[in-house]
């Protein structure tokens, strides 16, 4: 039986072990052109080592190290570089130190006079001896004889541990003999085992004997105690009544007439007025209530004998009478209704506020908020007054003191940030933790802000303003505008361009605070150059950006214009305030097919919008229209709900349309099934719900196949980066299939898998973020395997 399966080659297949097997790797011209310009490079460094490659061998040095100059050149220098020889051991190894054992063998050996080695076999033991010539009849008889010599023994003869054993033998066998005295000195091994406390030539001392006590005998148990008897009562003393007599009065009115009396008198004087016999139950017949009730069970059909299978009981009054009506839906025509009224209704935009941390976000939105009269006065004089410790003075004196207080304080800005920022976790930190919405209004828009976090811990709540906005409101600290680059400045503009913003307005803030003079207008041209090309180079246009020097703090050039004279008179000659700029671009309203579409709407926040309305989410209709009383699905809960109201900018709509920022107040739904980042779609055409899809997206930094956290808006959910498919030029046609990195810079389809599913479809803008760092940015191509 054959255990080896036949396998016939072929003989290309077959090679020979002198052969080498070698695959030529395949260099694109891209490749070609990395070469021609780092292969001098490496070859001048190794020159300046006293080293020489081949173009081969650097090439091939780049190849595998990805062009990366330093670890070719180190490679290479390693690979020339001899290595010093180690010695080599002799084959003899070092003799080995003799052991104590070895020693006392050896010393009792010259005792004996000669060094005898140890019989290793049998033959040896009897050698010298001649068994043949021993008689028959003595061999019964046999005497060993032993050598004259001593033999070596398994401690080395006389060792010290074999004197000390024989000695504690000896002494063991003279103690079976007879009871030895007890002796002061103690031997050798009782004195290695006996403890260092103990002193030697002392006696031990003698245990006395346990006393012994009598057995006490068992006593009887206790009787019970004795009740004590009661004592004998004393006599009492008749006494004389002393107390006067109750007077007329008294006896009229605490004369009353029997039960029965007052009962009859209580009837007559019934009949007298209803003329009705008393001996009618008044409970007999069915209550008001009752009455009342049949009626409404007749009408609704429901059978009021009906008993739950469970207790026995009559079916609820909640369960059979509906407390709050269905709402219904009135089957308006939205997309007509939004057509006919386009021409009258005030365009409206939202922007979002991006920048650096400690830049003055907040503080410029609450004076924007302020200057317009989206708040008052009195809320700002309000939080000034939070910002001073009680002690300081009376809660009873004008709010104007503590404004002046928080301004001595150098607080004077949280006052206007505390506008934005509502959280007390937001107050006490002084920072923007989480998108701060508010709208307002002007002549000819309805404005929403969008103020976003600075800090880089909370970037995914940041892409969710931007997710939401129109076009971007970039601030930045004139005197600090190295830090921002280095810090989210330069992210917040990646990523809101990667959000799809193509509007940007600059507000180049603190400008009264430059030095050596404030207001200085070369600080706001270096600020204006370097952001200017940071801009550009990621994408924005020229026309889609405008500088507005300003001071939030003191309001100047936000709302109302820079004076004309004095250090801002070359303000006047820029592009216009703040304000200004915000209405001279509106978004351009959404197209009609939009409008059409099928609803989607992804939440940005749930929350209980009052008590009528338990149930609440926000976010932008990013595509259809809604209207009270449809009904819609969640997804990815699969959840539906009825629409109960909609608000728009803090006002009852019944109408909402794609592109408006709305309030959607819900009902016949779990809060349990509703979170940020879900979306809200018809029931006709779900969104589906994906886990993974092809993207065409651009490289921030060297993108490979690794983790990743996908951003969609307010949606995060952890995955990866499973395949790149391939790398594509500006026309998006194919560069290179399968590459193994896409470089920085470079645009590339790839495929992204999710460890969950989520609602997601063509068209929809993602962010790949890894260790805290955004590593790319596109839109989802198609979704499924």
């Amino acid at each position: 039986m054959q255990r080896v399966k036949n396998i016939d080659y072929d003989e290309d297949d077959v090679y020979s072990e002198e052969e080498e097997y070698h695959e030529e790797p395949s260099y694109t011209d891209e490749d070609r052109e990395s070469f021609t310009a780092l292969t001098p490079v490496v070859r001048a460094e190794l020159q300046e080592s006293g080293l020489q490659a081949s173009d081969k061998e650097i090439e091939e040095a780049l190849w595998h190290y990805y062009w990366h100059v330093g670890k070719s050149v180190a490679y290479l220098k390693n690979s020339r570089t001899p290595r010093p020889q180690q010695p080599q051991q002799g084959k003899k190894d070092k003799e080995k130190p003799k052991s104590k054992f070895d020693q006392a063998a050896e010393e009792s050996a010259k005792k004996a006079g000669c060094m005898i080695p140890f019989p290793s076999t049998a033959s040896d033991w009897f050698q010298g001896i001649s068994w043949s010539v021993i008689p028959l009849g003595i061999q019964g008889e046999l005497v060993p004889a032993f050598a004259a010599y001593p033999r070596p023994q398994l401690l080395g003869g006389s060792s010290k541990l074999a004197k000390l054993a024989e000695e504690r033998r000896k002494k063991a066998a003279a103690s079976q003999a007879a009871p030895a005295a007890p002796s002061g000195a103690l031997g050798s091994l009782d004195r290695l085992s006996k403890s260092k406390d103990v002193k030697e030539n002392v006696l031990p001392p003698t245990m006395p004997e346990p006393r012994k006590y009598p057995i006490r005998q068992k006593r009887e148990p206790t009787p019970p105690p004795k009740e004590p008897s009661p004592e004998p009562e004393e006599a009492t003393e008749d006494l004389p009544d002393l107390r006067a007599s109750p007077t007329e009065f008294a006896k009229t009115m605490a004369t009353h007439a029997a039960p029965s009396q007052v009962a009859e008198a209580a009837e007559t004087h019934m009949d007298s007025i209803f003329r009705s016999s008393s001996n009618e139950d008044p409970f007999k017949g069915p209550s008001p209530d009752d009455t009342v009730m049949r009626a409404q069970w007749h009408s609704k059909g429901i059978n009021k004998h009906a008993r739950k299978p469970s207790d026995g009981l009559l079916i609820k009054k909640t369960e059979a009478l509906k407390l709050e009506p269905k709402i219904k839906s009135k089957g308006l025509d939205v997309p007509k209704l939004w057509a006919e009224g386009r021409a009258s209704r005030k365009s409206a935009a939202a922007f979002v506020v991006i920048g650096h941390v400690d830049h003055g976000k907040s503080t410029l939105m609450g004076r924007l908020l302020l200057d317009t009269g989206a708040v008052a006065q009195r809320d700002i004089d309000k939080y000034a007054a939070l910002l001073i410790p009680h002690t300081f003075v009376s809660m009873l004196i004008n709010a104007r003191r503590y404004q002046k207080q928080a301004t001595e304080l150098n607080k004077s800005s949280f006052a206007l940030a505390w506008v934005m920022d509502t959280g007390s976790e937001e107050r006490e930190r002084g920072i923007t933790v989480d998108i701060a919405q508010h709208p307002f209004s002007t002549l000819t828009t309805d404005f929403t802000v969008l103020d976003a976090p600075g800090h880089r811990d909370f970037v995914p709540n940041m892409l969710a303003g931007a997710s939401m906005a129109d076009l971007a409101v970039l601030v930045v600290d004139a005197n600090q505008l190295e830090s921002g680059m280095k810090g989210q400045t330069r992210e917040h503009i990646l990523l809101a361009k990667a959000c799809g913003l193509e509007r940007v307005v600059v507000a180049v803030n603190k400008l009264d605070a430059t030095t050596p003079t404030a207001w200085d207008e070369n600080t706001f041209q270096s600020v204006r150059s370097g952001v200017q090309k940071l801009l550009t180079s990621v994408g924005f246009q020229d026309p889609n950006i405008s500088f507005v020097p300003c001071s939030g703090l003191s309001g100047t050039n936000v709302v109302n214009p820079a004076p004309s004279t004095g250090p801002t008179a070359w303000v006047a000659s820029t592009s216009g305030t703040i304000l200004q700029q915000l209405e001279s671009s509106p978004p351009t309203s959404p197209p009609e097919e939009l409008v059409k579409a099928p609803l989607r709407l992804q939440i940005t926040d749930v929350f209980r919008g009052s008590i009528t309305n338990p149930i609440s989410v926000s976010g932008r209709l990013a595509a259809g229209n809604v209207q009270i009383g449809d009904t819609v699905l969640t997804q990815p809960s699969g959840e539906k709900a009825i629409v109960k109201g909609i608000e728009i900018s803090a006002e009852p709509r019944e109408w909402a349309v794609a592109g408006e920022l709305v309030t959607l107040h819900l009902s016949d739904i779990d809060p349990v099934h509703l979170r940020a980042g879900d979306v809200l779609c018809s029931v006709d055409k779900p969104v589906a719900i994906v886990r993974n899809f092809v993207a065409q997206v651009t490289a921030m930094e060297a993108l490979l196949p690794q983790g990743v956290d996908v951003h969609v808006g307010r949606l995060h959910v952890p995955g990866s980066v499973a395949a790149l498919i391939s790398t594509v030029d500006a026309n998006g046609e194919v560069v290179r299939k399968k590459p193994r990195v896409v470089k920085g810079g470079d645009t590339a389809n790839v495929k992204v898998s999710l460890q969950e599913g989520a609602p997601l479809a063509v068209g929809d803008r993602i962010i790949l973020r890894s260790g805290g760092s955004t590593i790319a940015a596109g839109q989802v191509d198609r979704t499924g395997s």
